[in-house]
């Protein structure tokens, strides 16, 4: 990881999550949660947004509205890569020409849990930058 550092000024640490987005959230739910047997790790459950553990990764389950994607775009949502700061991460991609749909942001507004930034590699597949600003995962609260 060294390498990428000197190379592009990002310092990753990690793929934090893969994002799959859904209309039929509850069925999702069941299905990754009691069919496959993920456990989960955390989520925003009032915006409908559940991290599971994937192992190394986790899988972000996502109510359709809860998450912006591309028009028809159905399933894959985002890759999300975990940084060790989310403003010198933006700082270095725009510096390279790389679009940004969303600046950085702390999620949720109310109660930041994480520091984050979205933009596209040149096939349009939507990034999420992510550093998060307390535990790795949010608490989940039972549903």
């Amino acid at each position: 990881m060294e390498t990428t550092v000197r190379q592009t000024g990002l310092h990753i640490l990690a793929t934090h999550h893969i994002a799959l987005s859904t209309a039929h959230f509850d069925r999702l739910r069941a299905f990754y949660t009691e069919t496959i047997g993920l456990p989960v790790l955390g989520g925003f459950p009032e915006q409908r947004i559940l991290f599971l553990d994937a192992g190394t990764t986790a899988i972000e389950l996502a109510e359709e509205h809860a998450v912006e994607r591309p028009v028809g775009a159905h399933g894959w949502a985002h890759l999300a890569l975990e940084v060790a700061d989310v403003d010198a991460a933006y700082a270095a991609l725009s510096a390279r020409g790389v679009p940004f749909s969303a600046p950085p942001e702390d999620f949720p507004r109310d109660a930041p849990a994480v520091r984050i930034a979205f933009c596209t590699d040149p096939d349009g597949n939507v990034i999420e930058l992510l550093q998060p600003l307390g535990s790795r995962y949010p608490a989940a609260t039972p549903q």
